[in-house]
């Protein structure tokens, strides 16, 4: 269809029309040029006179496959043509794979699909006033992640993406319109919270209380501390030689002759009392599971408690990322001017961790989505380091001068067509250079806010390294099996039937947990408490300790540890057990053997002497799909054996993971 003729100056960038057809506000246009057509956009029309001009800015052509700039300038009588569909996807190639987000607005006719793999290397903003579709419009962006299996991480406050275990029974015509169908996700949501009374549905979030760091113990509490309280701390945590817990740092700080210990005992019990911190943590890799969505349900709890909770985990989770613990995940945050405020507005105890996962998770595979409805109020640097953008209504003037601060591509024009965007229809940025005007797909899932094999490898640190996650998410996909974090034997289940002239060989996996020490790596059989010392056949020796003790009893081992020999009397001075039952426990644990008496003095069992060292190994696990006959039982606490073997070696990282066996 001719829509005019171009008339006027024209550059390599924009040029007019005089309007002789049918022509729209935001209408695609073809003109030829030279040899090819060139894709352009009505971005003004104006009428004078009966006469209407519409104003264009030129997108560009494709010619071998490959975008073009126009390099030349239009010649001024050349037809204008509204471009075809097949036009349109074809210059911006919108290709029919990755996130279904919606149709071109005014083209029924044209998917618009997000890159899964600049998804999953970089970051995503959304950004809506309150009621303009933001939950909703992430919901869409979760769902289909979730169809590729990317593994997800989602904290929300208000306990609005439940819904994703629901099918949306609601918009039939909406869902056939855009050839989507219904359909619900819960065999594919964990959902965790640290309180399981105002969230009865969900799993108990537990975070681990080992090696917590001083910064850790720092962002407890709710006040700024005293330069007295910060010395009194520090000096607690070098007593603790660094391995600090709960229980222990309390009773450090109990031995101070200090009024001012009395306000950080305090919190530190009540922070203790609320089981949030845990001798038994969630497992990351329970959290970051591929084909699973993992959501961290805040819902009633309080603010700065909420700041502690994510600041706590996303620690933990971008160091285990770091060291190839967890698999590459995507983590999506709802309402992020909670948790990274602009720095004007204050400091949440988690603003510093999620700038670091903004400006250094794409190098170790951590793709972040930030969502808000105060977009004035969020760090501008992490908001700067969004590649895509989603914009829906937004009409505070201070958010749209941040969108224009943050986003590339945002002019006036386009800030007044932010204003007037009608629920449901978003600007996208980041395909193009020019913004997409697109209308919303129907979620697949009841909407809950109403009023890699690119999964498994670990990212090249070089930012230079892109990697097709797309085509590896398609093989991890189609892979059988349940996906692990494994050691695998060098001679294969097939080898080995051949070479034993045996044919029903059983594949069994032995939970294990790898420890890397300052020196070597060693692996304990946590189904028998052994340390593994043969990966081939799975032999091991018995390590001594004992999971039972009473928590008075592991102070005091603890404490003789450090001592080697001693008196009750002494043992008596570091340990505040009352004085009454401190023989009471040295006899058990010399009937335990965990202690020798020697004349009037006790030392410890010389059992504990282990050469960690004489049973190092140097197999690494790896992630893999793993078909297997049976999994042996987990009798031993990893945290546990990890707190006994840091008492005689320096533990650098531990990962709970199977060793392969044949049987």
């Amino acid at each position: 269809m001719i829509l005019g003729n171009i008339i006027g100056k024209t550059s390599t960038k924009e040029f007019m029309f005089l309007v002789r057809g049918n022509a729209k506000k935001f209408d695609y246009v073809q003109v030829l040029s030279a040899d090819s057509y060139i894709l352009g956009q009505i971005i003004e029309i104006e009428k004078e006179n009966n006469q209407a001009i519409a104003f264009c800015n030129v997108i560009g052509y494709r010619k071998n496959n490959e975008f073009k700039r126009l390099l030349i300038p239009l010649e001024p009588g050349i037809e204008v043509l509204k471009a075809d569909s097949d036009f349109i996807k074809e210059i911006i190639g919108l290709r029919g794979n990755g996130v279904y987000l919606g149709k071109l607005d005014g083209y029924d006719d044209i998917d618009v699909f997000l890159d899964m793999n600049k998804i999953l290397t970089n970051k995503i903003s959304i950004l809506a006033k309150t009621g303009s579709g933001k939950s909703y419009t992430s919901g869409v962006l979760i769902e289909d992640m979730i169809e590729n299996g990317i593994p997800l991480l989602i904290i929300d406050p208000h306990g609005e993406y439940s819904s994703l275990k629901f099918e949306n029974d609601k918009d039939k015509e909406k869902l056939i319109k855009f050839n989507v169908k219904s359909k619900s996700y819960r065999d594919k949501i964990n959902e965790y919270s640290p309180d399981i009374e105002i969230n009865p549905n969900c799993k108990a979030l537990r975070l681990s209380n080992y090696n917590l760091s001083t910064s850790d113990i720092m962002q407890l509490f709710p006040a700024k501390l005293s330069n007295t309280q910060i010395g009194l701390l520090y000096g607690a945590v070098k007593n603790l030689n660094n391995k600090i817990d709960f229980d222990g740092l309390i009773l450090e700080l109990d031995l101070e002759d200090n009024s001012a210990k009395f306000s950080l005992i305090h919190i530190l019990e009540y922070i203790k009392k609320l089981n949030i911190f845990s001798d038994a943590p969630t497992s990351l890799q329970e959290l970051i599971n591929p084909g699973k969505c993992c959501i961290i349900n805040l819902k009633g709890i309080n603010q700065e408690l909420q700041e502690v909770i994510v600041y706590k985990l996303l620690k933990d989770l971008f160091e285990a990322r770091k060291k190839n613990n967890v698999a590459p995940f995507f983590c999506v945050i709802e309402e992020a001017q909670n948790f990274v405020p602009e720095r004007n507005f204050g400091e949440a105890k988690s603003s510093g961790i999620i700038r670091q996962v903004a400006v250094e998770g794409r190098k170790f595979g951590i793709g972040l989505c930030i969502i808000t409805q105060r977009v004035s109020r969020v760090e501008k640097n992490v908001l700067s380091q969004c590649s895509t953008n989603i914009i829906l209504k937004v009409t505070n003037q201070n958010d749209i001068k941040s969108i224009s601060g943050s986003v590339d591509g945002i002019n006036s024009e386009i800030e007044k067509e932010i204003k007037n965007l009608p629920v449901g229809t978003a600007l996208v940025t980041g395909v193009l250079d020019l913004p997409l005007f697109v209308n919303i797909r129907p979620r697949r899932t009841k909407h809950g806010g109403e009023s890699v094999n690119a999964i498994v490898n670990i990212i090249k640190e070089k930012e230079s390294d892109e990697r097709d996650f797309v085509k590896e998410i398609k093989e991890f996909k189609e892979d059988k099996g349940e996906l692990l974090l494994v050691i695998k034997q060098k001679i294969s289940k097939k080898d080995i039937g051949i070479i034993e002239d045996k044919k029903n060989i059983r594949t069994v996996l032995i939970p294990c947990l790898s420890v890397n020490l300052k020196e070597s790596n060693v692996l304990i059989n946590l189904n028998n408490g052994e340390i593994i010392y043969d990966v081939e056949h799975g032999n091991g020796k018995k390590l001594f300790f004992d999971i039972n003790l009473s928590s008075q009893q592991k102070n005091i081992f603890n404490q003789a540890l450090k001592m080697r020999e001693f008196t009750a009397s002494e043992i008596f001075a570091k340990s505040q057990v009352n004085f009454s039952e401190i023989y009471d426990i040295i006899n058990i644990l010399v009937s335990k053997s965990f202690f020798v008496k020697i004349g009037n003095k006790f030392k410890v069992n010389d059992a504990f002497n282990v050469k960690l060292e004489d049973f190092a190994l140097y197999e690494n696990p790896d992630y893999f799909k793993m078909e297997y006959d049976e999994k042996m039982e987990k009798n031993f606490n990893a945290v546990d054996v990890v707190k006994f073997i840091g008492n005689f070696n320096e533990v650098k990282n531990y990962k709970e993971c199977w060793l392969e066996m044949f049987k």
